[in-house]
């Protein structure tokens, strides 16, 4: 089981801004607070990113109402799929494609990930394959893709690893640092950060 190193635990969030080689897409938020030492990391990545490069994000900090919201309609519609299946599968399912608000809840929640890919500089996204969010067979980072998408989420992924954050294997466009999930990719039992709320 992870636990929660308390010292490394301060609640310190900034707000993510734009940079030339940083943007916000208000797709899913207008909320871009996030743990100061995590948007270090992506604002270095960013940087070492080759020229004609960015990053765009979509997603930081959740709050446990807004994990509640993306929760109950996958929790709903794996239900429906599978009126068979035992509640205990249907949570484990659905806790593949979103993190569950109970309990430890998200690495959003904590303010220590972030979703995002990478954009050329007029803002123009390159193709990863699928939609972000979309929960389909193409959304884990190894899946089976062309050798663009293939070289572009490699890319990204590569980068991010670079400043220390892991991607989550089943989301190609989620990364994190310091939360529940970074704990167990990187074999500690400690994670830095819970959730704020």
């Amino acid at each position: 089981m992870i636990t929660v190193t308390e010292r490394e635990n301060p609640v310190d969030m900034v707000e993510l801004v734009e940079t030339e080689r940083l943007f916000l897409n208000p797709l899913e938020t207008s909320d871009w607070r996030i743990r100061r030492v995590v948007r270090d990391k992506i604002i270095a990545c960013s940087q070492s990113l080759p020229d004609g490069l960015c990053l765009m994000v979509f997603e930081a900090f959740r709050s446990r109402a807004r994990q509640w919201e993306l929760w109950k309609p996958v929790f709903a519609s794996i239900q429906t799929d599978h009126p068979d299946w035992p509640r205990d599968q249907v949570y484990a399912e659905a806790s593949r494609w979103v993190a569950p608000p109970d309990g430890f809840g998200s690495g959003h929640q904590a303010g220590a990930a972030v979703d995002l890919k990478l954009a050329r500089a007029d803002r123009t996204e390159l193709d990863f394959g699928g939609a972000m969010k979309g929960l389909s067979g193409v959304a884990p980072t190894a899946w089976p893709v062309s050798a663009e998408i293939r070289k572009n989420r490699d890319m990204l992924v590569q980068a991010m690893q670079a400043t220390g954050m892991v991607n989550y294997p089943d989301e190609w466009w989620h990364f994190s640092y310091g939360d529940q999930l970074w704990a167990e990719v990187t074999g500690r039992n400690r994670a830095f950060f819970a959730p704020i709320e």
